[in-house]
């Protein structure tokens, strides 16, 4: 659990910085605080399935890719 915990993280504090996407506009979009979007990103926490899909569905990439680290090369750039 600690591993997908860390792959979360870095691939949400990816996506949201292309994005150009402050924590507090994340959070805004998916009903949460800045700080849980922090937490999220530092690997504190985790949310349940459904919020990251929900995360996931918001920046074009699959569930499976907000959760592991390894990308093939066409899913290394989200869909916009």
């Amino acid at each position: 659990m600690e591993d997908i915990k860390i792959n979360v993280a870095s691939n949400l504090l990816k996506l949201r910085g292309a994005a150009n996407m402050t924590q507090m506009e994340l959070g805004q979009k998916i009903n949460y605080t800045d700080k849980a979007v922090s937490k999220w990103e530092r690997g504190d926490a985790i949310r349940d399935v459904a919020v990251l899909k929900e995360i996931a569905d918001l920046f074009g990439v699959t569930l499976d890719y907000l959760v592991s680290l390894e990308h093939d090369a066409e899913d290394t750039v989200p869909r916009q």
